[in-house]
């Protein structure tokens, strides 16, 4: 059973909104348009689970979407809690393209597409 459903995040409406307000050739333009496309790009990922999560027994699992809990004098977010009497699983989505190689030695994240090297943290750690 779906406790908690996945919804667009508000960061990416107000973005959009932002994009849709500045004029054709603001100098940010570009960066607000490639911040869009990485986080829109992250919200798939995470909607690209729906379909196989649908599958699981509405009577024995609930699935809570987008969860922000406090710790302490913060919070944190995870994508998706699935909770059974047996057990409790986190799921974290990435989608990131390309050709992805872990250097867990220096816990980064190398990622080569279109011939083009990118450098991120580890998303293991």
């Amino acid at each position: 059973m779906i406790v908690k459903q996945r919804e667009i995040p508000l960061v990416i409406l107000k973005l959009e909104a932002l994009l849709r307000r500045l004029p054709p050739h603001h100098p940010k333009m570009h960066l607000i348009r490639e911040e869009i496309s990485k986080r829109k790009a992250g919200f798939k990922g995470e909607t690209s689970l729906d379909f196989p999560l649908g599958f699981l027994n509405d009577k024995c699992y609930y699935i809570l979407h987008d969860l922000r809990l406090p710790d302490a004098n913060r919070y944190f977010q995870m994508d998706t809690l699935i909770l059974s009497l047996k057990f409790a699983l986190i799921l974290e989505v990435k989608n990131i393209s390309g050709i992805l190689h872990f250097d867990t030695i220096y816990n980064q994240l190398f990622r080569n597409k279109d011939g083009e090297e990118s450098v991120f943290p580890c998303p293991i750690i």
